[in-house]
Formats: structure tokens, C-alpha cells, sequence
């Protein structure tokens, strides 16, 4: 695919996520290359990340009290987000009664990560010229998680009520997060409160 169309299929995206993810299935791209391309998306994700602690703001503040590991572990730690999220969107789907596959979940999953670095690369942008519409987009991107999320869900599983299963991915949403938080303080990864 040239740049322009995937500049449509990210557009298409926001306006018909299930029409995009089944574009997105369709390829059937090797898991060998999706698992590259998630480590590929760890790492920028986490440059990202840096770069938005050397610009400050409430994130910084949240990550030096949280006492978070350095540039490298927090690139470790997204690559398994990523992989814990494609797991509970294959997992969970199919408790559902989903069809959806392995393959399938994790091209989902790398698509959406694509646009959420894009968002992501925006706020830094925006961060540099224009602060307060770096907070804006950075609501935008919660909105568009959920959203994508949500329709990708359905278009993997073939389910065809997109409410409930935008519950499903915010109360899974929510587990994951208290046991990951839960892992990493009880590993020593995360420590509450360090200074």
C-alpha cells in the first residue's frame, strides 16, 4: 500500500472502523511480521513517551512518583500491553461466543496502535506550538481508543451490538489495568509514591 491509501484506511477508520478492520483482516499479514511490527510500536510508543516527560505536564508528574522503569523496561512493558490486549480481545471475544482468530486480533491490534502513535506523534506537535490543544487531543485519542476498539471488536467476532460490546472492552479494559498495576507493584516494578 502506498502512503496516501493508508492515510485513507486511517480516515476510514474513524468514520467506518468495521469497514476498515475487515480491509485490515483481509490482508492476512504473517503473525511472524505483526509480532515485529509490535515491538517496532513498543519502542516508539515509548520515545514517544519520553518525549512527552521532557515537554512536562501532568504525566511527567505521574510517572516520576510512580517511580516507572527507565527508557527500556517502559518499551518492554508496552510490548506486553500489546500482546495482553490482543490475548483479551481474541480470549474474551470468543467467551462471547466471537469467531474471530489469532492472527486476526493482533492485525487489529497493530492497526490500532498505528493511529494511536499518530495521535500520540500529533500531541507532541501540538505540545511545542499550541499546549492546550495537545490536552484536547489527548482526549481525542481516549475517544477514538474506545471507539476503534469497540468496532474492531465486533469485526473480528461478527458480533452485531456494538454497545455491548463497548461494556465488554470497558470492564475488561478495567481489569487489565488493576492487574497490571497489581503485577507491577508486587514485582517492585512499580513503586507508589517513590520519589
Amino acid at each position: 500500500m502506498q502512503a496516501g491509501q493508508w492515510v485513507d484506511l486511517a480516515r476510514e477508520s474513524m468514520l467506518q472502523p468495521r469497514k476498515a478492520a475487515r480491509a485490515i483482516l483481509a490482508m492476512h499479514v504473517p503473525v511472524a511480521m505483526l509480532i515485529e511490527f509490535l515491538v517496532l510500536a513498543a519502542v516508539l510508543a515509548d520515545l514517544f513517551l519520553q518525549a512527552s516527560l521532557q515537554l512536562g505536564g501532568p504525566t511527567t508528574d505521574f510517572f516520576m512518583a510512580s517511580g516507572m522503569p527507565g527508557p527500556v523496561g517502559m518499551a518492554v512493558l508496552q510490548f506486553f500491553a500489546l500482546i495482553a490486549m490482543a490475548v483479551s480481545i481474541l480470549f474474551v471475544g470468543r467467551v462471547f461466543g466471537g469467531t474471530g482468530d489469532w492472527a486476526g486480533a493482533l492485525a487489529l491490534v497493530c492497526w490500532l496502535q498505528t493511529i494511536l502513535l499518530a495521535l500520540q506523534f500529533g500531541q507532541i506537535v501540538l505540545a511545542l506550538v499550541l499546549p492546550p490543544a495537545s490536552d484536547i487531543l489527548g482526549l481525542v485519542s481516549i475517544v477514538a481508543l474506545f471507539w476503534l476498539l469497540t468496532h474492531f471488536v465486533a469485526e473480528l467476532h461478527g458480533f452485531t451490538h456494538p454497545w455491548l460490546v463497548f461494556l465488554m472492552v470497558v470492564i475488561t479494559t478495567v481489569i487489565l489495568m488493576f492487574s497490571l498495576s497489581f503485577a507491577l507493584v508486587a514485582t517492585g516494578i512499580l513503586v507508589p509514591g517513590a520519589a
